[in-house]
């Protein structure tokens, strides 16, 4: 079965490294020229990174994403295609459909990221620009306006980074963090767009949303329960009272983990119980220990993103106090995240005894109640 998981670690990853070259890249330019050919220079040196990174990405959305959907049409078939000794198969009319999907799919991807890219581009100039005119409103010597274009230039990218995207709150988004919230949605979208649209061709109704350990507060009330995929079945909440999927939209939000899968009526032991579970009420019943996890898991969050800003003020600083202080303090906040990563292991290892001593209990047929929730 393919897992697209390690694929997404390795193309946050790349761009997380380019992000952090990029800035390199800028701040030596910067350091080589100074005269009036720096814009172009600058120019050229960004984009043919850029590019670099455009051209990555679109190779990895058109071999990963197709995959991801595939496998999510391979599970609907094979559920489902065996009660009538067809398991697995696909019928011919929906091949067309599934590679239309799929093309959507890729080319958004395709598209955000590389919209992405050109906006820092325009940011990096307009950054050099700003700091120029800032700069000569206080200094008259050409030579003095130079240096103090460069300084308030470096200090502006340690400070805001390169912004790739502005949300509808307003937040500003760095490449790296904007391609990481983009490539984990779309695939958690082609995953589900794959076993919906099969399932739509199969006329299944019936669809259960995954459970998962330490959820956040927006998914808890609504994970593991069954849902009628169009509101065809009486007794079963519908899917597009979903958060997100009541919008269009096939993930309940940005980078979501939860995905949907295939229920069989026929085979489950004790369907009644199930349909009682889909319809109880909608709160948060997540336990204790995982409400826990999941704050310190928020922390771990936090702990990265400042990290993240302080390795991006370390690739622009000169060397210096400041420096060195920006220094000492990454190595602060790696500190913690070792101390946080402990406990989340310690978790993590109790967490999965108590989900292996679940699913077992499934397996013989006896009732089982999920282990972070509270009944």
């Amino acid at each position: 079965m393919f897992d697209p998981s390690p694929a997404i670690d390795a193309l946050v990853t790349v761009y997380r490294e380019a992000y952090i070259e990029l800035l390199k890249r800028i701040v030596a330019k910067q350091t080589q020229n100074r005269s009036t050919a720096f814009d172009e220079a600058l120019a050229r040196d960004v984009r043919n990174l850029l590019q670099e990174l455009d051209a990555t990405s679109e190779r990895w959305a058109r071999h990963v994403i197709p995959q991801a959907y595939g496998e999510a049409v391979k599970e609907a078939a094979a559920a489902l295609g065996s009660r009538g000794g067809g398991a697995g198969i696909i019928a011919p009319a929906m091949v067309k459909v599934h590679q239309h999907a799929v093309q959507i799919l890729v080319e958004s991807l395709i598209d955000d990221l590389h919209d992405a890219t050109q906006f820092v581009g325009r940011r990096v100039r307009d950054h050099w620009r700003r700091a120029q005119l800032e700069a000569v409103l206080d200094k008259t010597s050409t030579g003095q306006t130079i240096r103090q274009a460069e300084k308030s230039f470096s200090r502006r990218l340690a400070d805001e980074g390169l912004t790739a995207f502005r949300d509808s709150r307003g937040r500003e988004w760095t490449l790296d963090s904007y391609a990481d919230m983009v490539i984990r949605s779309v695939t958690a979208e082609a995953q589900n767009t794959g076993l919906l649209t099969q399932l739509s061709s199969m006329g299944h109704d019936l669809v259960r949303m995954s459970e998962h350990r330490a959820g956040c507060p927006i998914c808890a009330p609504y994970e593991g329960r069954t849902y009628s995929r169009e509101g065809k079945t009486p007794g079963y909440p519908t899917l597009a009272s979903v958060p997100g999927f009541s919008k269009g939209y096939m993930s309940m939000h940005p980078r979501c983990r939860h995905r949907i899968g295939v229920y069989v009526l026929e085979g489950d032991p004790d369907p009644e119980a199930t349909r009682a579970a889909s319809n109880r009420p909608f709160d948060d019943r997540r336990s204790e220990a995982d409400k826990a996890a999941y704050e310190r898991q928020q922390e771990q969050a936090a702990l990265r993103r400042q990290r993240r800003k302080l390795e991006q003020q370390l690739a622009v600083l000169p060397q210096g106090e400041e420096r060195d202080a920006v220094r000492e303090k990454l190595r602060e906040v790696r500190s913690q995240q070792n101390t946080l990563g402990r406990e989340e292991n310690r978790w993590r290892s109790v967490a999965a005894r108590e989900n292996r001593a679940y699913y077992e209990a499934k397996d013989r047929g006896k009732k089982a109640d999920w282990p972070g929730r509270v009944q």
